[in-house]
């Protein structure tokens, strides 16, 4: 009982919160992640065997209140992502090396095993099919969201630039970023507490959640399912790498070809 409700109480108070943003009320959506923050800290006194449970619901609120509450450096929306998500790649940096592996002295090669989670699953391993998997489930998948989202494009033109740009950010930042947050720390921590089902439902449903910013339930029960996807692979092959460049491809097609080519329809 007392871990179902050490489970659930951050699960509620996330969910809370992102109804009041999804009603347009960010003020108290922000009170209600900084409380789970505050409750995240304070768990882990009576319950420090799940410390790495708490330690990534606590970085699924830091998520929503950096991009709440982070300072407008650039009126471009791609140029100001990486504030937001760059200190949630450090932050779960920290969390890897000092709670899921002992790396000893840093060194280069612990980065390389960083981005790909080792540590978080047993035997992880990289494949270079990986990489042509992720392709076609992006291509695939952003093509269905963008007619459930019908969004515009985050680049001014096709041009090598910006889709460079655009490919390092949503890759590299958000892909990485999210994926490091909803699948390499939170999905490992609930199933060693709760199994793995329990934590691929988990996983989607946060995943889910925290894409209320839309304010569309449709668009709300296609990110579940898509998160439901990724959380599938990630529990299958264990490599964060995968399920990075999945999400990141998506969303690198998603805001740029597709708007741009379905914008040119008659």
């Amino acid at each position: 009982m007392r871990d179902k409700a050490g489970l659930l109480l951050p699960i509620f108070i996330i969910a809370v919160a992102e109804a009041f943003y999804f009603d347009g009320s960010a003020e108290s959506c922000l009170g209600l992640h900084a409380m789970n923050i505050f409750v995240c800290i304070l768990f882990p006194i009576w319950s420090d065997k799940r410390m790495l449970l708490y330690q990534s619901f606590a970085l699924v609120s830091l998520l929503r209140v950096l991009n709440i509450g982070m300072p407008v450096f650039f009126t471009e929306t791609l140029l100001w992502m990486p504030f937001v998500y760059g200190p949630i790649i450090v932050a779960g940096f920290i969390v890897w090396r000092q709670t899921v592996v002992d790396t000893g002295k840093m060194h280069w090669r612990n980065l390389l095993r960083f981005l790909n989670g080792h540590g978080l699953r047993p035997n992880v391993k990289w494949k270079w099919e990986y990489l042509l998997i992720a392709i076609i489930f992006g291509y695939l998948v952003a093509n269905v969201e963008y007619f459930v989202l019908d969004n515009t494009a985050l680049v001014k033109d096709l041009g090598p630039l910006d889709l460079g740009k655009l490919f390092l950010v949503m890759v590299v930042f958000v892909g990485f970023g999210e994926e490091l947050i909803f699948r390499g720390l939170l999905q490992s921590s609930v199933e060693r507490q709760h199994g793995k089902y329990v934590s691929i439902f988990v996983s989607a449903l946060m995943f889910s959640i925290m894409h209320s910013g839309y304010q569309s339930v449709p668009y709300l029960f296609f990110v579940f399912s898509v998160g439901l996807v990724l959380a599938y692979a990630y529990e299958r092959t264990g490599s964060l790498g995968l399920v990075a460049l999945m999400h990141g491809i998506l969303n690198f097609f998603l805001f740029s070809f597709l708007p741009f080519g379905y914008g040119l329809l008659p």
